[in-house]
């Protein structure tokens, strides 16, 4: 027993020696037990308490309920393409969860974990700024890493990006689209509200770069930490500034209804617009109450398409009306998209999925306008156009609204 131990430890030590930390995760994959042959499993990254939990546990709930649905061989409008056979290659689909409280300092290390426990495939629902950390390990471990909900184009540019794809709209992409509105508006100075969290970060950065490219002046650009009660003097700070738009860049959902309270005390209720964000967390909505009436959202999703309409009709049967969201949308289409890739891969294999992810084009989309298609190609790992943008108004607590003034690519 003693020798036994004692040889371990010394090969350990041997492996420490010659690679260093960085030799851990490895060995610690070398002794992951073997993938179930008749099974394809994925690895999903999830925030249950972190300040992504909000949004996160809408996706999770949706990947859930479609692997049911992938795993009877139901895909809606995506079986033109993808197939009625039930599973991913034959096999049933399993899901393994791992929680990364929305901080990066753990998502490689969940990441890792759930390799380690079989997963063939990562999907990462957590924010944006996590992901961005986790997609080292698709790299390190060549597998296919798909991203549906976050919209940083960071996430797919070097280094790291070989392995991992995004399905949502970009926030450049919707960034133009929200500068182009603006533009109808004839706005020039802009105000942006967003929280302490790493994902507000990263997205608040990515719209402000694209506005003020644009031309458009920032006048205010206001931080909320997370557990702020209030947006009081943010909010009087920003009024001094008399900004023709009010930008809400957060994250979290008690602070983002915490803003729009804040504005509608300073009987700020004029063209206060948002990042989806808001569209994803019908959480924001009930504890905004009215002060959320008349906010203006590029979505992904709007109310005349037909793919998506299927799609909502699935998560409604299941949930009940009025719950369905754009991150629904795009993790189906996530699912969708990975039973195509491997139906031409023939595999499970990281690196001929991603090969076979490359080579899908004119992929008919769940979000979207009508006709909404997603291609991807080597060094194109977000397949959207502006086609998949919506712009839509909130009116009785949700957004049930087209905006009349402007919409994408018409």
């Amino acid at each position: 027993m003693f020798a036994s131990n004692k040889r371990g430890l010394l090969a350990l030590y041997a492996a420490l020696s010659a690679g260093g930390l960085s030799a851990i995760p490895t060995l610690a994959l070398a002794q992951a037990p073997a993938k179930a042959a008749d099974e394809i499993v994925i690895g999903v990254i999830e925030d249950r308490s972190g300040s992504a939990s909000f949004y996160s546990q809408e996706s999770v709930k949706s990947l859930k309920l479609y692997v049911e649905e992938i795993n009877k061989g139901k895909l809606a409008h995506a079986t033109q393409v993808a197939g009625s056979a039930p599973g991913i290659l034959g096999k049933p689909v399993k899901t393994l969860f791992e929680d990364d409280e929305n901080n990066s300092n753990l998502t490689v290390v969940k990441a890792r974990r759930l390799l380690e426990r079989g997963a063939n495939v990562l999907f990462f629902l957590s924010g944006s700024g996590a992901t961005m950390q986790g997609r080292v390990v698709c790299t390190e471990q060549k597998v296919l890493c798909i991203a549906p909900t976050n919209v940083s184009s960071r996430l797919v540019q070097a280094p790291n990006d070989d392995y991992i794809f995004t399905i949502a709209p970009q926030s450049e992409l919707s960034g133009k689209a929200y500068t182009d509105a603006w533009a109808k508006l004839g706005a020039k100075k802009i105000a942006v509200v967003s929280d302490s969290s790493a994902t507000s970060r990263v997205v608040k950065d990515a719209y402000r770069k694209t506005w003020e490219a644009a031309g458009f002046t920032t006048v205010a650009d206001e931080l909320m930490e997370i557990g702020a009660t209030d947006a009081n003097s943010q909010v009087l700070r920003v009024k001094q500034q008399q900004p023709d738009i009010v930008f809400d860049a957060m994250a979290s959902a008690s602070e983002s209804a915490a803003l729009y309270k804040g504005l509608a005390r300073q009987g700020m209720t004029g063209q206060r617009w948002a990042q989806n964000n808001l569209t994803a967390t019908p959480k924001i909505w009930q504890l905004s109450g009215d002060a959320i009436n008349g906010v203006v959202v590029v979505d992904p999703i709007g109310p005349n398409s037909p793919n998506t309409n299927q799609i909502k009709k699935v998560y409604e049967d299941k949930y009940g009306a009025q719950t369905f969201v754009w991150l629904h949308a795009v993790v189906w289409d996530g699912l969708a998209l990975l039973k195509t890739a491997a139906n031409t891969a023939k595999s499970a294999d990281g690196t001929a999925l991603r090969d076979a992810m490359e080579k899908i084009s004119n992929f008919p989309s769940g979000f979207g306008q009508a006709g909404n298609t997603l291609s991807f190609a080597k060094g194109k790992h977000n397949g959207t156009t502006e086609k998949g943008l919506v712009i839509v108004q909130f009116a009785n607590q949700k957004p049930s609204l087209l905006w009349t003034t402007y919409q994408p690519a018409q």
